[in-house]
C-alpha cells in the first residue's frame, strides 16, 4: 500500500487511495502561475495526488504545455497557441508579473510537453489535456518515447483525441459538463476503453454524478474551487477525484492560519477573488502588504468595485477579533471605501451595500469611507437591500497614511474601532443574525488601498 502521506506515481497506486483524490488544475493556477514548471514543481512539493495539464500540438509537431487557443494571456507573444512553433515556444517567456501577481518575474519559461515529462512525469501522476486536433496522438507518442505511461491520464473533448490513448492502454478520461452525453452512453463509453469521466458539479446534478459512478465511470468534478462547492458534492464515494485551482485550501476542514502571510509576496491558499473579468486578485508591496485598486478603469465592469476573500483564515469562530492595518492611497470620493465584509461561507463576495441590483452573500459588510464613516450593514443574501446597523463619524483618512482597524464579534453585538485616532472612533451594534463559519473577504470601491498585519483572534 503505498504511503498517503506522499503522491502515488502512478494511476494504479493512486486508485488505491482513498476517495476523492486531489488534482491541481494547470498546476493549482491561484497559488502559482498556470502551466509553469514552477507550479508543477509547486504542486508536487505539497504533496498534491495528481497534476493536471493542457497541451497543445504546434505547427511543426510540437507540444507546448499552455491553456488558453491564443498565447497572449500567460505570455508575451501573440497568435493561435496551434499556429506557434517550437522555436517560437522557445524565444517567448511566460510573463507572470503582469498578469498573475506582481511580484512574480517576467521571464519564465514556456514549458514544452517533453520538458514536464522529463521533471514531473514519473513523480507525481499527470492529467494530460489534449485540447486541439493531433495533440492526443502527439501526447500518446511523447508518454511511451518517455516510457510514462503508467503515470499519466490522457483529457479531451472529444473521443478522437483519445484514440491514440486507447489503443496504447494508457487510461482516458472524456470531459463533459452536464453528464448527458452526446451520441454516448456511460456503458459505450466503458466499451470503447475509457474509465473515467470529467463532470462539472455546477452543470451536473448530484443524481446525474452518481449515476455515472453506478454505471461504472470514475468521476472526476472539475473545477471546485470554494469548500462550500465542495461540500455540496454526494459524500458516498461517487466522486473519484476533485479538480481545483487551489486543492489544499478547499480540502482544510478549518483555518490554516490566524493572520495575513503578505510577507510572502504572492498568494496564499483561499485568496480568491471575483471569477470573471480580470481575475485581478490584488498587489504586493514590500515588506508585507497586500492592497487592491478600484480608482482606474481596470474594474468599471463591476461598478469600480474588487474584493477578495482571505480564506486561509475562516472559517471564523462565533466569537473573534479582527486587527489590521490600512493606508487609503487614492479615492475617488468621500463616500469611496476600502471594507471588511463577514460572509456566511465562503461563497463569492461581488457586490456592496453601495451597489444597485445583484444578488449579494449573507453576512456584514464593514465599510471605512474616505471621509472617515465608519459604517456596519447586514447583508440579507438575494437582492434584498442591505440593513445599515449603525456608523460613526471619525476624522477623515489622510492618504499615505496607516490606520488600524480593530472588529470585535460577540455573541450578540460588533464593534469596530479605528484605534488610532480620538473619540469619536467607535461603533457598536447589537445583532445575532450570523455567527460562526463566516469567511472574512477584504474590498474597495473607488479607492486604492493597502493591508498590513491582518489578525485573527
Amino acid at each position: 500500500m503505498p504511503d498517503p502521506t506522499y503522491p502515488s506515481a502512478t494511476w494504479a497506486e493512486l486508485a488505491e487511495q482513498p476517495a476523492p483524490r486531489w488534482i491541481a488544475h494547470r498546476g493549482g493556477r491561484w497559488l502559482a502561475p498556470e502551466n509553469t514548471i514552477e507550479a508543477f514543481r509547486m504542486a508536487a512539493e505539497l504533496g498534491i495526488d495528481a497534476i493536471e495539464i493542457d497541451v497543445y500540438r504546434l505547427q511543426d509537431g510540437g507540444l507546448v504545455v499552455m491553456h488558453d487557443s491564443t498565447a497572449t494571456h500567460t505570455s508575451n507573444l501573440t497568435g493561435s497557441t496551434g499556429g506557434l512553433t517550437t522555436p517560437a515556444v522557445l524565444r517567448g517567456r511566460v510573463d507572470a508579473g503582469t498578469w498573475f501577481c506582481n511580484t512574480w518575474p517576467n521571464d519564465l519559461h514556456i514549458p514544452l510537453f517533453v520538458d514536464v515529462l522529463a521533471e514531473i512525469g514519473g513523480t507525481v501522476p499527470l492529467v494530460v489535456h489534449c485540447n486541439n486536433a493531433g495533440s492526443g496522438a502527439a501526447a500518446v507518442a511523447e508518454i511511451l518515447r518517455h516510457e510514462r505511461a503508467d503515470s499519466v491520464l490522457i483529457m479531451a473533448w472529444n473521443e478522437a483525441e483519445l484514440a491514440a490513448a486507447r489503443a496504447a492502454g494508457i487510461p482516458t478520461i472524456l470531459l463533459d459538463e452536464d453528464g448527458v452525453l452526446s451520441g454516448q452512453t456511460y456503458a459505450g463509453l466503458l466499451a470503447a476503453g475509457t474509465e473515467y469521466i470529467g463532470l462539472n458539479p455546477a452543470l451536473t446534478p448530484a443524481a446525474s454524478i452518481q449515476a455515472a459512478a453506478a454505471a461504472g465511470l470514475k468521476v472526476i468534478v472539475y473545477t471546485v474551487n470554494r469548500r462550500s462547492d465542495y461540500a455540496a458534492l454526494p459524500a458516498d464515494g461517487s466522486v473519484w477525484a476533485v479538480i481545483s485551482d487551489d486543492p489544499w485550501y478547499v480540502r482544510a476542514p478549518g483555518p490554516m492560519r490566524t493572520r495575513d502571510i503578505y510577507s510572502a509576496q504572492t498568494y496564499y491558499h483561499g485568496m480568491l477573488g471575483i471569477v470573471s473579468g480580470d481575475e485581478d486578485r490584488g498587489f504586493f508591496q514590500g515588506p508585507n502588504q497586500f492592497g487592491l485598486d478600484a480608482s482606474g478603469t481596470r474594474h468599471d465592469d463591476n461598478s469600480s468595485y474588487l474584493g477578495v476573500m482571505q480564506g486561509y483564515l475562516g472559517p471564523l469562530p462565533a466569537a473573534f477579533t479582527v486587527d489590521f492595518d490600512f493606508v487609503l492611497d487614492a479615492a475617488d470620493s468621500g463616500a469611496a471605501s476600502l471594507q471588511l465584509q463577514l460572509t456566511v461561507g465562503d461563497d463569492e463576495y461581488d457586490d456592496d451595500v453601495d451597489k444597485l441590483g445583484g444578488a449579494r452573500t449573507p453576512g456584514y459588510n464593514i465599510l471605512m469611507r474616505s471621509n472617515g464613516g465608519l459604517d456596519i450593514y447586514r447583508t440579507h443574501g438575494g437582492t434584498a437591500p442591505a440593513t445599515k446597523l449603525g456608523g460613526v463619524a471619525t476624522t477623515a483618512l489622510v492618504p499615505g497614511v496607516t490606520n488600524h482597524l480593530r472588529v470585535q464579534v460577540t455573541a450578540s453585538q460588533i464593534t469596530v474601532t479605528r484605534t488610532n485616532v480620538a473619540t469619536p472612533n467607535a461603533v457598536t451594534v447589537t445583532d445575532s443574525s450570523f455567527r460562526g463559519g463566516m469567511y472574512p473577504h477584504l474590498g474597495v470601491r473607488s479607492v486604492k488601498a493597502r493591508w498590513a498585519n491582518l489578525i485573527v483572534s
